[in-house]
């Protein structure tokens, strides 16, 4: 098997696993769950990204995915918080390893384990030593948009020089912004609006830098499109995961002219669609069952069923083990779901 950043495994049998977010104890249950049931057994494990941030120990969650791939049982692909992590961008929920976060992510994420100063390098390489696609032979794997242009950008690139990559974009996008001085507005509009841009009662107003940045980089950087999907520029700004947005997601696998099967974490699925509190990037999922294919050819699959925002019931006092949010892993061949709670539910 090559070593690329596009890994092109042989094809077998597989559980692929949806967005963690540092909820270590859905994992163990999806894991013990998958290693007693004869059904699926020794099968390979895949992890579509989005390991940490937001959950209780992510730690945790990256030292038990990190020991099964040592132990040849597993693979893992790189979500949009991991390259967030090697960019050392400190975003929302992020304050289990960056002491700047630990403060504002304290009120609506805490208690949650904190990475230790030894612990941080090690982290650091072994999600540095990751892919960020794979591609079976009768199957896609991407954390958030199969973008074949940004495929190609990275296809033939060996794993562990993600970090070189990152920085060549970062250098390639702030040359581009030096037109019409857009780094320099983009940067001040983030310090002037700094407060306003977490706080859902006195947002900013509409920060014309900020979104061409974001469009910028959105049209410039593979890594990006591949970890956090095609977004456009929102008319309206919008509070989602506790900051003001002014780029949305698309719905790209209507537009993807690849019929193969392709599966995705990152769009927040709902397993109950029909939720009043349903959140803004859940509504892509508009008509759409919560166990279906989707997309162009409906060869498409979101394995992300939102497990990320337990925190959110925790902080409500929800009683525990009647959660709306599930971890699941789709079965392959077969399109079948494993939910952490024991469920086993074909998809169609």
């Amino acid at each position: 098997m090559n070593q690329n950043l596009v890994l092109t495994p042989p094809q077998q049998a597989l559980a692929i696993i949806g967005d963690i977010h540092g909820e270590v104890r859905a994992l163990d249950a999806l894991l013990d769950r998958l290693d007693h049931d004869p059904a699926t057994q020794g099968r390979q494990l895949v992890f579509i990204g989005d390991l940490c941030d937001r959950g209780p120990d992510s730690v945790g969650v990256i030292q038990r995915v990190q020991a099964l791939v040592e132990q040849g049982r597993a693979l893992v692909i790189l979500g949009n918080h991991e390259i967030n992590l090697l960019a050392n961008d400190a975003k929302d929920g992020s304050g289990w390893f960056f002491d700047s976060r630990n403060e504002p992510d304290t009120p609506h994420y805490a208690p949650f384990t904190r990475a230790s100063a030894s612990q941080r390098p090690d982290i650091r390489a072994f999600l540095a030593s990751l892919p960020l696609a794979i591609r079976y032979p009768d199957l896609r794997l991407v954390h958030a948009a199969w973008d074949a242009a940004s495929i190609d950008a990275i296809r033939d690139i060996p794993c562990g020089n993600i970090l070189e990559l990152i920085h060549q974009w970062d250098l390639n996008i702030a040359r581009a912004a030096t037109e019409n001085d857009l780094q320099a507005r983009y940067q001040a509009e983030r310090e002037r609006w700094a407060r306003q841009l977490e706080s859902p009662d006195d947002p900013p107003p509409y920060l014309d830098a900020v979104a061409d940045f974001e469009s910028l980089q959105q049209r410039l950087n593979p890594i990006k499109r591949l970890t956090s999907g095609i977004e456009a520029r929102s008319a309206q700004p919008f509070y989602s995961g506790h900051r003001w947005r002014y780029s949305d997601r698309t719905a790209w696998w209507d537009e993807d002219t690849d019929p193969s099967p392709v599966v995705i974490g990152h769009y927040w699925r709902l397993f109950n669609p029909h939720d009043p509190n349903v959140w803004r990037y859940s509504r892509l999922f508009e008509g759409i069952a919560p166990t279906a294919w989707h997309g162009r050819h409906r060869q498409a699959f979101c394995v992300d069923y939102s497990v990320g925002a337990r925190w959110s019931e925790r902080q409500n006092h929800h009683q525990a083990g009647n959660t709306r949010f599930r971890l699941a892993a789709l079965l392959w061949p077969e399109r079948a779901l494993v939910f952490d709670n024991g469920d086993h539910i074909p998809t169609c």
